[in-house]
């Protein structure tokens, strides 16, 4: 079961296999929260397409069309979202900032069409077929209808945008990220060690030239340090040797 909550939220299974039991209950945790941002996400979706088309059906195909595209998107903004300082950066800071706007704007959406659901359906405070294709006065209404609202929205929205405050609490320094980076960077390592001999027979199997692909870092494929060059310079000595040497040529 923790492996479909898992993949629920597009984590790596063999790095969360190696990581500690805290990291792996959070990761449960955060699967049982996307899994019902699913759930709300195709409910209040429906209840807005249902006032706005007036048709079940249509409401039905859209909501899980609308589903299906938001939550992939919020899980592609979670699994990429990668913490590699210990301290946040600027970049770190504004892409976090980003993925929560997105994802807090859409999830404000959701929950409003959430609560539409339920005040229409299961509480019956309102009636569905006053607001036919009038998706803004019916949550007006709502509001009137129901003003502590708003702290429901808030406590909603703090459980929609949860998996990513799991996903930031976690120390660069964790088994997770470590373990992460180690299979990421087997990855690239592999990917270029193929790459390179690939290079390399390309030019003997069509030109007959024994080439290698020139690195000019000393950590590649990652390129972070340069090589330095140490040249050889000599005294007046050899360079006047170098001048007679040459005119005897």
């Amino acid at each position: 079961m923790r492996y479909f909550l898992w993949k629920m939220i597009c984590e790596d299974l063999q790095v969360l296999q190696k990581s500690g039991t805290k990291i792996k209950r959070l990761f449960t945790l955060s699967g049982i929260i996307m899994s019902f941002n699913c759930a709300i996400t195709l409910l209040g979706m429906f209840m807005i397409f249902e006032i706005i088309f007036t048709n079940s059906l249509i409401a039905a195909l859209l909501s899980i069309f609308t589903t299906s595209v938001f939550i992939n998107i919020y899980r592609l903004c979670l699994t990429t979202l990668q913490k590699k300082e210990k301290n946040f950066s600027l970049s770190y800071s504004l892409s976090l900032m980003g993925r929560l706007l997105f994802v807090g704007f859409f999830g404000l959406l959701v929950i409003k069409g959430l609560e539409l659901f339920m005040a229409l359906t299961v509480f019956k405070i309102l009636d569905v077929h006053d607001y036919n294709g009038q998706i803004l006065l019916s949550i007006k209404e709502m509001h009137s209808q129901i003003p502590p609202i708003w702290v429901s929205t808030f406590a909603l929205l703090m459980v929609f945008i949860f998996p990513f405050l799991i996903k930031v609490s976690i120390g660069v320094k964790n088994r997770y990220y470590m373990e992460k980076k180690i299979i990421e960077d087997g990855i690239i390592k592999a990917d270029y060690f193929n790459f390179k001999k690939e290079y390399s027979s390309i030019f003997l199997d069509h030109l007959n030239l024994l080439l290698e692909f020139k690195e000019n870092f000393t950590d590649p494929p990652f390129n972070t340090h340069r090589k330095t060059e140490v040249k050889k310079i000599g005294n007046n000595n050899d360079f006047l040797k170098s001048i007679f040497t040459e005119g005897d040529n």
